[in-house]
This record gives C-alpha cells, sequence and structure tokens, in this order.
C-alpha cells in the first residue's frame, strides 16, 4: 500500500513541475512585445474598409508597404471600399 502512495506522489510531483513549466512557457510568450515599427517604412493612405460580416466600416490613414494584408475583423479579411474624393 506504501508503494502506491510513493508512486502518486511521484506523480503529481511531476504533473505540477510540467504544468508549471508550461504556464511560465505561455507567460514569457503572452509578455514579449511585438516587434517594433520602423516609423520611414510607413506611408500616409487614406482606404476604408467595409467587413463583409458584420458591415463595421475602417479608415486607415497610414499603412507598412510590407504588410500588404487588409485588416481583419470579425475573424475575417475586410473589404476595401472605394470613395470618391470629395474636394
Amino acid at each position: 500500500m506504501t508503494g502506491i502512495l510513493w508512486l502518486d506522489v511521484i506523480l503529481a510531483i511531476l504533473l505540477g513541475y510540467f504544468i508549471w513549466r508550461a504556464s511560465i512557457a505561455v507567460i514569457q510568450m503572452l509578455s514579449t512585445p511585438p516587434p517594433e515599427v520602423d516609423p520611414e517604412n510607413v506611408v500616409e493612405v487614406d482606404q476604408d474598409y467595409k467587413c463583409s460580416v458584420c458591415g463595421a466600416e475602417l479608415t486607415m490613414k497610414a499603412v507598412n508597404p510590407e504588410e500588404d494584408k487588409p485588416p481583419k475583423h470579425c475573424r475575417e479579411e475586410m473589404v476595401p471600399v472605394w470613395r470618391p474624393q470629395t474636394s
């Protein structure tokens, strides 16, 4: 009976250690800030986007030309909207 008790204690310690290591890894991953954007790579634009799911609209005033994907909303890429220029 004591052999089973020691096995339970060892398994509990090992399981606790692995849960602790996984928690530390997740916290480190979430606490790492995203890479800085170089201000020289930002270009001024005036592009409107609309969410095809819910209809929310967004106007982009500055973009990074290296990132060519449209923004996402409702887990879907937003659709570019053309609006005539008003002077």
